[in-house]
C-alpha cells in the first residue's frame, strides 16, 4: 500500500506546530500563528475549516485529544504553548476555554492524555512534567537536566517523559520507575504500541522501539537524515514518523515501507486518523493529508501541482547527510529503474543536483527538488595550507611579484586587513585602504548607519552628557560599524563571537565633572575623594595600560555607592571605563563587583521590583551605567567568570527590565548585557542555560522598537542558535517569525540585515 496526497488544508499563517486526529474525519492543528484549528472531514478527499481557537498570547506548540468523561461527553482539547498556559476547550463551546491550567513557567512543548479521559500529561521547557488529574495538578515530575520535549500515558497508568537530556524516564504515582537509554541527542517524540511497547524518536536520526518491560532498546530505526520530530502509530500497527529532513516515513515491522516528501523542509508533527490515513503539519503552515484508498486520494490537478513543488523545491545537502558532487551519476542514471518503491537518488545535472523518486506504479522518476550548497559546489582557494572564500593579488610597488590577500566572507575586513599588512611588514597607515578594497570586491556590506566617525561615541564630542545617545556619533562598534562584517546574503552564517565593551567616552569631561560634584562635599566627609586620589584620577590615561591603585579605585568606588544618587554618574561612568580597562574591579579584595554595581545603581532593586510600574531619568541614568559596567567586565577572562557565576541574579533582575524602561540609551545597555550572556554561555554554559537567556531575550526583542537592542537581541538568537541545537530548535518556535519582520521593517538597515541573516540560519 502507498500513501498519496489526499487533501490540503491551508489556513494557518505560520508553521503547524501540533497535530491531533479523532477518528478519520476530525483534525485539530496548533500553529505559531498563535491559533488552533479544527478541521472536519467534508468529502473524500477535502475538509474545511469548522472552528478557530483563540485563548493564547504566544505561540501554540502542542496539542491532544482528552477521551469523553461523565463531567465532559464529547471530551476535550488540550493545547499549550509560549505563554506556558494549557488551554482546555468543549468542542460543543469553542467561543473560549472552558478552563486554563496554570503552573509551568516556560514554554508548554508536549501533551498527552491517558484513555480514561481522567489523566492529562504536559511537558515543558521548565524541565519538568506535570500531571493532572480532573484538571488539578497531583504531580510534578522533576529530574530531567533539560528540557521535557515529549510525555506520554501508558496502558498500565505510568507516564513516559523524553527530553533533550537524552534519556526517557518512567514514572509511577509521581514517583521515578526506571530509565531508557540509547539515544545520543534531545528526545523528541515519544507514541504507543501496542503490547506495552513504545516508539521513541529524537535528533539523532533514529526511531527507536522499546518495551516496558526491558530497558534494551528492541529495535533502532535509521532512515531519517537529520532531527526527527514526530510520530504516531496507524491502527495497524505501522509507525509513522516526521523530521526536518522534509519527510514522512512509514515503518512496519521495523523496517522503512515508504518516505513522503513534501515541499517544506520541517515537517514538525504527524497524525495518525482513524481509518488508516496520515495527516502532517508543517513549516510552510499547510496540514496534508495522505491516503492509501484510491477513493480518497487528491484529484489530479492537486496532485500535479503537489508533485510540481516538489520538484521546484531547493533542498540543502544539510538534510540530506553528506553529498560530494564528483561522485554522483550523471542523467543517465534516470534510465535505470528504482530498486525499490519512493527510492530517492540524486544525480549530476550539468552544475545542478537533482533529487529523483522512484515511483513503482508508474515505473519512473520524479524529480523532487534541487539540493543546494552541496560539496563540491563553492570555489574556495586555498592559502598558507587553509581554504578561503578569496585570495586578492596586492600589487603594492611595481616591479615586485603581487602579494596573496586571504579574506574568508565571514571576517571582520579590519582585522583581515590588519594581519595582511602585518605579515607583510607594511606601514598600519594603509588599513582603511586595504579594508575598503576588501569590502568594495566582495560586494561586502558593514552594519552601520553611515555616519561619520567621532572620537567619542557615547559621550558626544568634548562635552559630557551621561545620557546621551551611546551610537548618535557613529564609531564603529561590534554591529552597528566598521567592527563587524556580514556580506549581503551570505550563506554561512557566523554569529559575533567577541564580547561588546563600551570602552569608548571621554574620560577628561566625567573626571572634570566628577571634580566638581566632589569639591561641593565638605572636607570633613569620609566620602570625599582627597586630592592626590582626585590628581591620580585625572592622570589616568586609557590609550595604554591604566596604571590604577586600589586605593585610588576604593575611593572612587565609594563615591559611586555612597553620593547622593543623584551624584553617582560620573563616578559610575568612570567605573565602566575602568572595567574595560583593568581587572582590578573584578579581582581587588572586599565586596564582590557584582554586588558594589547592583548596591550603586540599585540594578537589583529597582530592576527586580516587579510592582515597580515605572522610573525616574535618575534612575535610569544610573541603571543605565550599571548595565555598561556589568557588560565590560566581560572585557577581562576573571570579569566574565564573575558575571558569569551571577548570571541567575543578573538574569532575573533583566527578566522584563525593558517593560520600565523608557531611555533608550538603558535599552540598549540592556540589551548589550543579554548579548555579551549569550555570548558567555556559549564559551561557558549549556544548551539549557542559553535557552533561559534566549526565552526572555525573545520577550524583549518582540516589544523593542530601539533599533539598538533590536540589533544586539537578533544577535542573541543567532549566537545561542549557532553554538546550540536546542536553542536552534527553539529559536523558531520562539522568534523565528519576528526576525523575518524585523528582515524587512527593522528600525535600520544594519537590524534588517542581521535580521535576514539569522533568519536564513534558522531556516537551514
Amino acid at each position: 500500500m502507498t500513501f498519496k496526497l489526499s487533501a490540503e488544508l491551508h489556513g494557518h499563517m505560520s508553521d503547524v506546530r501540533g497535530l491531533v486526529a479523532q477518528g478519520g474525519d476530525i483534525l485539530v492543528s496548533v500553529s505559531r500563528d498563535k491559533t488552533g484549528r479544527i478541521w472536519k472531514r467534508a468529502g473524500p478527499n477535502d475538509f474545511i475549516e469548522d472552528s478557530v481557537l483563540l485563548g493564547h498570547t504566544g505561540y501554540v506548540n502542542s496539542v491532544t485529544a482528552i477521551p469523553p468523561t461523565a463531567e465532559y461527553p464529547s471530551g476535550l482539547v488540550a493545547t499549550g504553548g509560549g505563554d506556558k498556559i494549557i488551554c482546555l476547550w468543549d468542542p460543543t463551546d469553542l467561543a473560549q476555554p472552558t478552563s486554563k491550567l496554570a503552573g509551568h513557567t516556560d514554554n508548554v512543548c508536549a501533551l498527552a492524555a491517558s484513555s480514561d479521559g481522567r489523566v492529562l500529561v504536559s511537558g515543558s521547557w521548565d524541565k519538568t512534567a506535570k500531571v493532572w488529574i480532573d484538571g488539578v495538578c497531583k504531580y510534578t515530575l522533576g529530574g530531567h537536566q533539560h528540557a521535557v520535549w515529549c510525555v506520554l500515558v501508558m496502558e498500565d497508568g505510568s507516564v513516559l517523559t523524553g527530553s533533550a537530556d537524552k534519556i526517557i524516564r518512567r514514572w509511577e504515582g509521581g514517583e521515578l520507575k526506571g530509565t531508557f537509554e540509547g539515544h545520543t541527542d534531545c528526545v523528541r517524540a515519544l507514541a504507543l504500541l501496542p503490547g506495552g511497547r513504545f516508539a521513541s524518536a529524537a535528533n539523532d536520526g533514529s526511531v527507536r522501539v522499546w518495551s516496558l518491560g526491558s530497558a534494551k532498546c528492541q529495535a533502532e530505526l535509521y532512515g531519517h537524515t537529520s532531527f526527527v520530530y514526530s510520530l504516531s502509530v496507524l491502527p495497524d500497527g505501522a509507525i509513522v514518523s516526521g523530521g526536518e529532513d522534509r519527510s514522512v516515513r512509514v515503518w512496519r515491522d521495523n523496517e522503512l515501507s515508504q518516505i513522503i516528501l513534501l515541499p517544506s523542509t520541517s515537517v514538525w508533527t504527524v497524525a495518525a486518523l482513524g481509518n488508516g490515513d496520515i495527516a502532517c503539519g508543517t513549516s510552510d503552515g499547510v496540514v496534508r493529508v495522505f491516503s492509501a484508498e484510491k477513493a480518497r486520494l487528491a484529484a489530479p490537478d492537486t496532485l500535479a501541482t503537489f508533485e510540481q513543488a516538489n520538484a521546484s523545491f531547493a533542498v540543502s545537502k544539510k538534510t540530506m547527510g553528506d553529498i560530494d558532487t564528483s561522485k554522483l551519476p550523471g542523467p543517465e542514471r534516470l534510465e535505470q529503474p528504482g530498486s525499490k518503491d519512493q527510492q530517492v537518488i540524486m544525480v549530476k545535472s550539468g552544475l545542478a543536483v537533482e533529487a529523483y523518486q522512484w515511483d513503482q506504479g508508474k515505473q519512473s522518476w520524479a524529480k523532487v527538488g534541487e539540493v543546494v550548497d552541496a560539496v563540491g559546489q563553492s570555489q574556495k582557494q586555498v592559502f598558507g595550507g587553509k581554504e578561503y572564500d578569496y585570495v586578492f593579488d596586492v600589487d603594492i610597488q611595481e616591479g615586485m611579484p603581487p602579494l596573496k590577500l586571504p579574506f574568508n566572507v565571514t571576517e571582520n575586513p579590519y582585522g583581515a586587513a590588519q594581519k595582511f599588512l602585518e605579515r607583510n611588514g607594511i606601514n598600519l597607515d594603509h588599513l582603511d585602504t586595504v579594508a575598503n578594497f576588501i569590502i568594495k570586491n566582495t560586494d561586502g556590506v558593514q552594519l552601520g548607519s553611515g555616519e561619520s566617525v567621532s572620537a567619542d561615541p557615547f559621550t558626544g564630542g568634548n562635552r559630557y552628557v551621561p545620557g546621551q545617545s551611546a551610537g548618535s556619533a557613529g564609531v564603529p562598534d561590534p554591529f552597528t560599524g566598521g567592527s563587524r562584517y556580514v556580506p549581503e546574503g551570505a550563506a554561512a552564517y557566523e554569529p559575533p563571537s567577541e564580547y561588546v565593551i563600551n570602552s569608548q567616552g571621554n574620560a577628561a569631561g566625567i573626571i572634570k565633572k566628577l571634580a566638581e560634584f566632589n569639591a561641593a562635599i565638605t572636607g570633613d566627609d569620609a566620602n570625599r575623594l582627597g586630592d592626590e586620589q582626585m590628581q591620580a584620577l585625572q592622570k589616568l590615561d586609557f590609550s595604554g595600560p591604566l596604571m590604577l591603585t586600589e586605593d585610588v579605585y576604593s575611593a572612587l568606588l565609594r563615591s559611586a555607592m555612597q553620593w547622593p544618587k543623584d551624584k553617582r554618574f560620573p563616578s559610575l561612568d568612570l567605573l565602566r571605563l575602568i572595567t574595560a580597562a583593568s581587572p582590578l574591579p573584578v579581582t581587588r579584595s572586599g565586596r564582590g563587583f557584582v554586588e558594589c554595581i547592583g548596591e550603586a545603581t540599585e540594578f537589583f532593586d529597582l530592576l527586580g521590583d516587579e510592582g515597580r510600574k515605572g522610573l525616574t531619568k535618575q534612575e535610569e541614568v544610573n541603571l543605565m551605567m550599571g548595565a555598561r559596567a556589568l557588560a565590560n567586565a566581560f572585557a577581562t577572562p576573571a570579569g566574565a567568570d564573575l558575571v558569569w557565576k551571577s548570571r541567575k541574579q543578573v538574569l532575573g533582575a533583566l527578566d522584563g527590565s525593558w517593560i520600565k524602561a523608557v531611555n533608550p540609551n538603558l535599552l540598549t545597555a540592556l540589551s548589550n548585557l543579554y548579548l555579551n550572556l549569550a555570548i558567555a554561555a556559549s564559551k561557558k554554559g549549556d544548551d539549557d542555560e542559553g535557552l533561559n537567556i534566549l526565552s526572555a531575550a525573545s520577550q524583549f526583542l518582540s516589544c523593542t522598537s530601539n533599533a539598538d537592542a533590536q540589533l544586539r537581541l537578533v544577535n542573541v538568537f543567532g549566537v545561542l542558535s549557532h553554538k546550540f541545537q536546542l536553542c536552534k530548535d527553539s529559536a523558531r518556535v520562539l522568534g523565528d517569525e519576528t526576525i523575518v519582520i524585523l528582515g524587512f521593517q527593522g528600525k535600520s538597515d544594519a537590524v534588517k540585515r542581521a535580521a535576514k541573516d539569522v533568519g536564513a540560519f534558522l531556516s537551514t
